[in-house]
């Protein structure tokens, strides 16, 4: 039996140490996104920015329930973490929603408005 918990210890181990491998990946390629989208002549790199910045909330979101996941002690609490992350989402996922049609709205108010 002290084989077996040493064995999940050891794969807990690994998978907290590829999931920081993700983590630091991922967080080096929305640096260089935030900087290209910065240096962006376009007119709808704000709105980028905007989506950027919920992409990259909903990925850590993700990053921390696969930290969760890891430390589970049973898979009821598996399930309650899962659980818990989904209505999480949709609640990030509809407040998103709002946020970027407010600002695609605000954007699309401005081309028509007249030029001074």
């Amino acid at each position: 039996m002290a084989e077996i918990n040493v064995s999940a210890e050891s794969m807990r181990a690994s998978l907290s140490e590829a999931l920081g491998r993700l983590r630091k990946a991922n967080s080096d390629y929305f640096e260089l996104l935030e900087r290209a989208l910065g240096s962006s002549p376009l007119p709808v790199a704000n709105q980028a920015k905007e989506f950027c910045a919920f992409m990259q909330h909903n990925v850590t979101a993700t990053f921390d329930l696969g930290d969760k996941l890891i430390n589970a002690k049973d898979m009821q609490d598996a399930l309650k973490l899962q659980a818990d992350f989904f209505q999480d989402q949709m609640r990030s996922l509809t407040d998103q929603g709002r946020a970027m049609s407010e600002s695609a709205m605000k954007a699309a108010g401005g081309m028509f408005s007249p030029k001074a």
